[in-house]
């Protein structure tokens, strides 16, 4: 296989990828992929080892009147970007994806910004005090439901408009709680954190469990390849529109303002309004073409 065939291998969906990432992180993580391959290197060792990046960045964001650090947090913050995406690169070309990593995946990626939240957040503290802290966990919960409304649309178009299979199933909230309640040992604080980000997705979704169902069976039955060519076509404009959401924008973001030295109008600006202002409106536009794909498939008959 060429390193090109390899490389759209490795990737989930030309159409799930942000420009950012098709250019630049994809391409980059790719390469470090790759070098993994011969040294036995698991996707969950480069998950960790991009974790450290991100954390090692947050630090060296608390030195804000030094330009040398600021430089560096930028660039150890985006190559821990590098890092996420090779771990699911390499688990890709390997064969190794698991929802275990998935979940691992999740809580590294959540402690690389919350380190550097807590790294930009010690800059304003002299100025605000502990006033900056509710603001601060308010921008961090909104963060947390822009990332999870983005990957349950994402996941969605794998499943229903790209026939990826069962493994980019969103569960819906009661199944999630299933799992967790079967799960025991180290699998249930897994199955917890996944409840939690499930739980987020569901509180902001457009669709219901039962329009979800629905859905599956049309897709899982005889003629699921028009199903998902009507809904790849309903949503590939919409899919682009929740895009903004995900950790491009809010890495650009704070480094921007890290190098403003006005972090608290990231948190304000940024997290609190300007991305859940584009939310609500993705999400309502988001619901009108849910309701024209499920008029499509009652005009078919299959709804």
């Amino acid at each position: 296989m060429s390193w090109r065939d390899e490389f759209w291998r490795s990737i989930k969906s030309f159409d799930t990828e942000d420009k950012i990432d098709l250019y630049f992180y994809r391409p980059a993580g790719f390469l470090i992929a790759k070098a993994a391959l011969p040294f036995r290197i698991t996707p969950s060792q480069l998950t960790v080892a991009g974790m450290f990046l991100g954390v090692v960045a947050g630090y060296l964001f608390t030195d804000n009147q030094n330009a040398a650090s600021l430089v560096m947090a930028s660039l150890l913050f985006i190559l821990s970007g590098i890092f996420d995406s090779a771990d699911g690169q390499l688990a890709r070309i390997g064969g190794k994806s698991s929802k275990i990593g998935l979940v691992l995946d999740g809580i590294c990626d959540n402690l690389v910004f919350a380190s550097c939240y807590i790294g930009c957040i010690a800059t304003v503290i002299p100025i605000y005090g502990m006033k900056i802290w509710p603001v601060a966990i308010f921008a961090g919960v909104c963060h947390s439901f822009q990332s999870a409304l983005l990957d349950f649309y994402n996941r969605e178009y794998l499943f229903f408009g790209a026939a990826k299979g069962p493994d980019y199933w969103n569960p819906s909230l009661p199944e999630a709680h299933a799992e967790k309640t079967r799960a025991s040992g180290g699998d249930r604080i897994f199955a917890s954190l996944r409840h939690s980000w499930i739980w987020q997705q569901s509180a902001l979704s457009t669709r219901t469990d039962e329009e979800r169902a629905k859905l599956r069976a049309l897709v899982e039955g005889p003629r699921a390849a028009e199903v998902q060519e009507l809904y790849r076509g309903l949503n590939r404009t919409v899919l682009r529109l929740w895009r903004p959401l995900g950790a491009n924008v809010h890495t650009a973001a704070i480094i921007l303002f890290a190098f403003l030295q006005r972090f608290e109008l990231y948190l304000v600006l940024v997290d609190i309004i300007g991305l859940n202002l584009w939310l609500l409106g993705t999400r309502f536009f988001q619901r009108r073409q849910d309701e024209k794909l499920f008029s499509a498939l009652r005009a078919k008959g299959l709804w």
